[in-house]
């Protein structure tokens, strides 16, 4: 129900924040990764974590240690990156910011920004390769709200969407078709 303005989906980015807070609460706790879908959406969602940070004292400590946490000598504490620059970075849960939504007058427009141009299905599947156990999905819109399916990038993200909500309500058969649809030598989900 979150709402698109200005390139950004502040409900998205409030909910994200009390996501990380959840997450990163317990001491042994999964390295944790958001990807937005856009650069103004990643600000929005680090502004989310430095409020939520200022309004709980513990949490602000948590996520201090995450800005420093390491891992056999690498950095492994939480990212907060764009589909432009999240290449090469993996996390074990990723939390991926749709951040497009109905706006206010309750218009849905159809400019998914880097998605839109040519090999915008490319950046989609870097996004969705970077979780090495979980992906968590947050999304203000359904697939039926995207119309402009001969759109590679938005295609794509549509069918995302579609294997997502399938996999989430435990149908996997809808889940295979779906996967059918993007890959003929696919048969069924990943787990």
């Amino acid at each position: 129900k979150g709402r698109y303005e200005a390139r950004r989906n502040q409900d998205e980015a409030a909910y994200i924040a009390e996501l990380v807070r959840g997450l990163i609460a317990p001491e042994a706790h999964p390295t944790v990764g958001i990807v937005a879908f856009s650069e103004a959406q990643q600000t929005a969602i680090e502004t989310a974590l430095e409020r939520l940070a200022a309004l709980d004292p513990v949490f602000a400590s948590r996520l201090e240690e995450e800005s420093i946490r390491e891992e056999d000598g690498q950095y492994a504490g939480l990212l907060v990156k764009n589909l432009e620059n999240i290449q090469g970075d993996e996390r074990d849960l990723v939390i991926l910011s749709v951040c497009y939504g109905y706006g206010h007058d309750g218009r849905m427009l159809m400019n998914f920004g880097p998605i839109n141009l040519s090999g915008g299905e490319k950046r989609l599947n870097v996004a969705f390769s970077r979780a090495k156990s979980n992906m968590v999905v947050v999304s203000s819109i359904r697939p039926h709200d995207i119309t402009n399916v001969y759109n590679d990038g938005a295609n794509t993200l549509r069918s995302y969407l579609q294997y997502c909500a399938a996999i989430s309500s435990g149908d996997l058969e809808s889940a295979a078709l779906v996967l059918r649809g993007l890959s003929p030598r696919a048969s069924s989900p990943r787990e």
